[in-house]
């Protein structure tokens, strides 16, 4: 059991390190992208508990965050392993990965979400900070108020 955790971390730290490029993703891209998401979920989606626990005790207060975000992570921790699980058996089918965000430590204080299941849209949906929206800059009245 050890020696498949220990394949499963290698695998997903290779995977990992060739980042996705964020234009038009070919076959390759695409299937690695899944594959990782799958590895990663079914091995870190425990990370949803303390994640859950912070942003509920940030949205409300410590005694909610450490009853209500260790149910609600728990929960998103089963949902990330399945998702995972099915990202990973079904990786050669070149969609989109079922979980949003991808992986668990990307837009931390977002809520996780789920589907559509196999996407098949070219369009990856890891946030560009490159090509973010820039907020409108307030532009100075013509009537200075005197």
């Amino acid at each position: 059991m050890t020696k498949l955790i220990q394949y499963l971390t290698l695998a997903t730290l290779i995977l990992w390190s060739f980042p996705p490029v964020m234009a038009e993703e070919t076959y390759g891209e695409t299937v690695r992208t899944k594959l990782a998401s799958g590895l990663t979920n079914m091995s870190f989606g425990i990370a949803e508990i303390p994640k859950n626990m912070i942003n509920t005790s940030n949205e409300a207060n410590v005694l909610l965050g450490v009853t209500g975000g260790v149910l609600k992570g728990t929960l998103h921790s089963v949902g990330r392993l399945l998702a995972g699980a099915v990202d990973f058996l079904t990786f050669p089918v070149p969609s989109q990965p079922i979980t949003h965000p991808t992986f668990v430590w990307q837009e931390f204080t977002k809520d996780t979400s789920y589907g559509p299941f196999f996407d098949m849209s070219r369009n990856p949906r890891m946030p560009n900070p490159l090509n973010a929206p820039v907020p409108p800059v307030p532009v100075a009245s013509r009537n200075p108020g005197y």
